[in-house]
C-alpha cells in the first residue's frame, strides 16, 4: 500500500478490494473521482451515482425482475435475443474479412484488428442496448467520428478524475453543462446521444414496440427516457472499449506465442460445429484451452486500469495493521492485482501462459479463480455486463481461429499505440488473414 496524495492510497491487496466493494453499505463508498464520467449535466448514471442508497436503487432498476421472462438483458442471461444477435454480428465479421481483407499469395491486405475489434463491440452493444446496431462494423467506418472523439476525450476525463480541483470545477453546473456531450453536436458522443434519444423516443411512442432488449427492460423497471439514454450511452463507453481491449490484446498474445496459437487451433478444429453456424456459449464453455486463453487474456491485460477509488466510511478502517482514517480514498492497481501477482499466479505471472489454468492443483486453481473473479469487479460495484462480454470473447476468438489463418504484419512492433487512460486507446494492430488450410 502506498500513499499517492494526502488523502489517497493505492493498493493491490485482493482482500481489501473485496472488502471495499462488498455489498455492505456505508463501510466504503465512491468519491468524486467518478464524476468525470457523467453523460448528462443534470442526471447521474450507474457509474457516477455516489449516494449508496440511490446507487443500489438504480442497480435494482437495471437488474431483472421476476415478472420479466426474457430478463437479465443487461447481463445477457436468459435473453432469447442476446446470443443470436451476437452470433449474427460475428458472422458479419467473417463475411467482411472474406470480402475485404483476405490475403492471397503476395497480395497482402492488412487488417487493423484494433479498429475492427472496436467496431465489432460497438455494434454489439448498440444492438443489444438500443435494438439497432449503429453500423460501425457493417459500414467498416468510424460512424459520427465517435471513436476519434472518445480517443480525444479519454485523456481529458483521466485528468479531470485524478485532479480534485479540476474535478470540483467541472461540477459547477454552468461549467458541466458545457463539458458533457450535447445532442446538438454533429459528431462524436453528442451525435451518438442524439441518435440514441431518437431510437428510445420511438420505443416510448410505440413505433418500435415488441422487441425485448435493454430499453424494454429499463422501461419496465420505471426508468425515464432520459435515464435510459444516459445508461445506454455509458454502456456504449464501458461495454465496448473494455471488451475491445481484451479482443485485441488477447489475440495479440495468442499470435505472439506460436505454441499457444497452434494448440488453440487444434482444439478448435476438433470441435464439431457446422461452418454455417456460430459456436454456442454452452459449447465454448466446454473447451478447456479456449477458456484458459480467455482467462489469461483477462488476467494479463486488465481492460479497466483506472484508479476506481473507494472512500473509507465514517468509522475508519484498519486493514492488516494499517489504519485508514475516515474519508481516505483507497485506489486499486488492476495490473498488480492480476498481471504482476506472483503470489496468486506463480513466479511466471508476467508471462502469457494459458496452461497455468489447466496445470494448477485444485487448491491453487481455487485461489486463482477467486482472483480472476475480481477482473469484473466485486459485490455491489461488479460489472453488470460481464456475461455479454464473455459471450463476445468466446465467440469471436473461436470463430476467428476456426475460419482463418493469422499472422502479425509487424511482429517487432505489433501494436502502434497502447495508451492507458483508465480505459485503453489502442491503434494500429495490423494482421495478415489467410484462408485456413485444411
Amino acid at each position: 500500500m502506498a500513499r499517492i496524495t494526502p488523502h489517497m492510497v493505492v493498493t493491490s491487496d485482493l482482500d481489501l478490494y473485496r472488502k471495499a466493494n462488498a455489498h455492505r453499505v456505508n463501510d466504503y463508498s465512491r468519491g468524486p473521482w467518478y464524476k468525470a464520467f457523467k453523460m448528462d449535466a443534470e442526471r447521474e448514471n450507474l457509474f457516477t451515482e455516489l449516494n449508496d442508497e440511490k446507487h443500489s436503487l438504480m442497480r435494482t432498476k437495471l437488474s431483472p425482475g421476476p415478472e420479466y421472462l426474457p430478463r437479465l438483458l443487461y447481463s445477457g442471461k436468459d435473453n432469447p435475443e442476446c446470443e443470436p444477435s451476437i452470433n449474427q454480428i460475428v458472422m458479419d465479421v467473417v463475411h467482411l474479412i472474406k470480402r475485404k481483407y483476405l490475403s492471397v499469395g503476395s497480395n497482402i491486405k492488412p487488417l487493423d484488428w484494433a479498429e475492427l475489434a472496436q467496431y465489432f463491440t460497438l455494434d454489439v452493444i448498440t444492438y443489444l442496448s438500443l435494438g439497432e446496431a449503429f453500423g460501425f462494423f457493417s459500414e467498416d467506418t468510424d460512424k459520427y467520428t465517435y471513436v476519434k472523439s472518445m480517443e480525444d476525450n479519454f485523456p481529458i476525463m483521466n485528468v479531470f478524475s485524478a485532479v480534485p480541483l479540476l474535478s470540483a470545477i467541472t461540477r459547477i453546473p454552468t461549467v458541466q453543462a458545457n463539458l458533457v456531450p450535447s445532442p446538438k453536436e454533429k459528431t462524436g458522443l453528442g451525435k451518438v446521444k442524439a441518435v440514441a434519444r431518437q431510437i428510445i423516443a420511438g420505443r416510448f411512442s410505440g413505433e418500435k414496440a415488441g422487441r425485448y432488449d435493454m430499453v424494454t427492460s429499463f422501461k419496465n423497471h420505471g426508468l425515464s427516457q432520459l435515464e435510459i439514454s444516459d445508461e445506454s450511452l455509458f454502456q456504449l463507453l464501458a461495454g465496448s472499449d473494455t471488451t475491445a481491449t481484451i479482443i485485441r490484446t488477447g489475440f495479440l498474445s495468442i499470435l505472439a506465442n506460436p505454441h499457444v496459437y497452434r494448440k488453440l487451433q487444434a482444439e478448435v478444429a476438433a470441435t464439431d460445429t457446422p461452418l454455417d453456424t456460430i459456436i454456442s456459449s454452452a459449447q465454448a464453455l466446454r473447451l478447456p484451452y479456449l477458456q484458459a486463453c480467455i482467462k489469461e487474456a483477462l488476467r494479463q491485460h486488465p481492460a479497466a486500469a483506472g484508479l476506481l477509488p473507494r472512500v473509507v466510511g465514517a468509522q475508519g478502517d484498519t486493514h492488516k495493521g494499517v489504519y485508514l482514517p475516515p474519508g481516505t480514498e483507497v485506489a486499486f492497481c488492476a495490473w498488480n492485482m492480476h498481471r504482476h501477482n506472483t503470489e496468486v499466479y506463480g513466479a511466471d505471472a508476467e508471462i502469457f501462459r494459458p496452461e497455468r489454468w489447466l496445470e494448477a492443483s485444485p487448491e491453487r486453481l481455487a485461489v486463482m479463480e477467486e482472483a480472476h473473479h475480481l477482473v469484473f469487479g466485486h459485490g455491489r460495484f461488479r460489472c453488470m455486463g460481464e456475461n455479454i462480454a464473455r459471450l463476445e470473447l468466446n465467440k469471436i476468438f473461436f470463430e476467428m481461429i476456426r475460419r482463418f489463418d493469422w499472422s502479425l504484419i509487424d511482429p517487432v512492433n505489433p501494436i502502434k499505440k497502447n495508451t492507458n487512460y483508465g480505459l485503453f486507446v489502442q491503434k494500429g494492430m495490423f494482421v495478415k488473414v489467410s484462408e485456413l488450410e485444411s
